[in-house]
């Protein structure tokens, strides 16, 4: 009897544990009473929630997604506590930049006081450039969207996307499946604002014809001579990013621009000029510099040239199906000296060796060359600056089922043993 006693204790003990943790899991009295986003393009987005319950409401959080991304972000809303409560949360677009047309899923959860959770159900919206009035055309997968301009215009811009990426795909090897949206500004300061922030210097001194800024939404501006090698040079991005996409290491800049200026057939005069100056100055980037783009715009250049001159080295020299083999390398998330390295036998320091080789220029010195190896990519589970998500309702539910299980079997296990001394006796 004394050692059921104890039992019986246990038994309390876990239920005043996990009990809270159960009831937790229901909705109970909580209830949404409005549930809205207000689109601020290009500088903000304003969630708005009320609420109501039985019970203090003391925590909501908003939970969400954008575009392709899997993991979720997580941000708290600041309200004053109370059985009805109501307030608004403001996410900066700017400096957690988020491309125009793209996709947001998002949710509520609501906690009260009572440890009722109630998790609004998903809903979804375009966080779209809401400045213009958008016509849009669409073949194949492919939409046009433009506020300024004809049909015929528009139906020029979709032909050459069209053509482009079947060209691009029978010289890379693959098939762009993915649907794709084509954003076209008439002004360079109307695209300016649609796009990532920039330094005033830089936006003064560089104009941008074209940029991918996600899988599926591609920027170009409208009033430029060379639209249709603007169009082949980001289509390629759009390209190569579907084959080689992957949680854990991106592809290096000079291999990702290399490969777009490839696409457009003929290197443009400037950047042409720039790499001529850099061979005869001997002040060529290294390659392994260029694994990432240049923030002076006095090397846009040069930068465009070089990656141009690398990639069409290693296609000239080595063939398609390497190049093909070196995305694929990328695809499984090597590293770019592993993805050099199992691809051609060499690494990036040795990459940029013989490629100033075949430009008549010596290997650079050792110091500016290989002066750290390179770091091993890290996968970020958790967007920065998102707060820890805390246990899920159904993990709550689970572990109280496990303990009282275990608390189950204890109990028969001691009532047996009773039996059995009864009847000994």
């Amino acid at each position: 009897m004394r050692r059921l006693f104890i039992l019986l204790i246990i038994v309390g003990l876990a239920l005043a544990t996990y009990a809270p943790a159960l009831l937790q899991a229901a909705p109970g009295d909580i209830s949404v009473v409005s549930n809205t986003v207000e689109n601020g393009f290009p500088e903000k987005l304003t969630f708005r929630i009320e609420a109501k319950s039985s019970a203090e409401i003391k925590k909501v959080t908003l939970r969400y997604t954008t575009g392709d991304a899997k993991v979720e972000a997580y941000a708290p809303l600041n309200f004053t506590p109370g059985p009805a409560i109501k307030g608004e949360l403001t996410l900066g677009t700017q400096k957690n930049y988020i491309p125009p047309s793209t996709t947001i899923n998002y949710r509520w959860v609501i906690e009260d006081a009572a440890g009722n959770t109630l998790t609004t159900d998903p809903k979804t919206f375009d966080y779209d450039d809401v400045r213009f009035k958008w016509d849009k055309k669409s073949d194949q997968g492919v939409t046009v969207y433009w506020y300024k301009g004809s049909q015929t215009f528009a139906g020029g811009v979709l032909d050459s996307a069209l053509a482009s990426i079947k060209r691009l795909s029978g010289q890379i090897g693959i098939t762009y499946e993915r649907p794709m949206k084509i954003l076209v500004y008439d002004t360079k300061k109307d695209m300016d604002s649609a796009m990532p922030p920039k330094s005033e210097t830089y936006q003064r001194e560089t104009i941008t014809l074209g940029v991918r800024l996600s899988s599926d939404v591609l920027l170009i501006l409208a009033n430029q001579p060379d639209l249709k090698e603007t169009l082949a040079h980001e289509l390629s991005h759009m390209v190569v990013h579907q084959m080689v996409d992957n949680p854990y290491v991106d592809i290096p800049a000079w291999l990702d621009e290399g490969l777009a200026m490839v696409a457009e057939e003929q290197l443009p005069a400037g950047f042409k000029r720039g790499l001529d100056d850099g061979v005869r100055q001997n002040g060529l980037l290294s390659v392994r510099s260029m694994t990432s783009y240049s923030g002076d715009p006095n090397k846009v250049n040069l930068f465009y040239g070089e990656a141009y001159s690398v990639v069409k080295y290693l296609l000239d020299t080595y063939g398609r199906d390497k190049m093909v083999a070196l995305l694929t390398a990328y695809k499984e998330g090597r590293a770019t000296d592993d993805a050099l390295r199992r691809t051609y036998g060499f690494t990036t320091d040795e990459l940029d060796a013989k490629w100033r080789a075949s430009l008549g220029l010596s290997p650079r010195p050792t110091s500016e060359g290989a002066t750290k190896p390179e770091a091993k990519p890290v996968p970020t589970l958790v967007p920065l600056g998102t707060q820890k998500p805390s246990a899920s309702d159904g993990s709550r539910v689970l572990t109280f089922a496990i303990a009282l299980v275990c608390v189950v079997v204890l109990l028969l296990a001691a009532v047996v043993v009773l039996v059995v001394k009864v009847r000994r006796r």
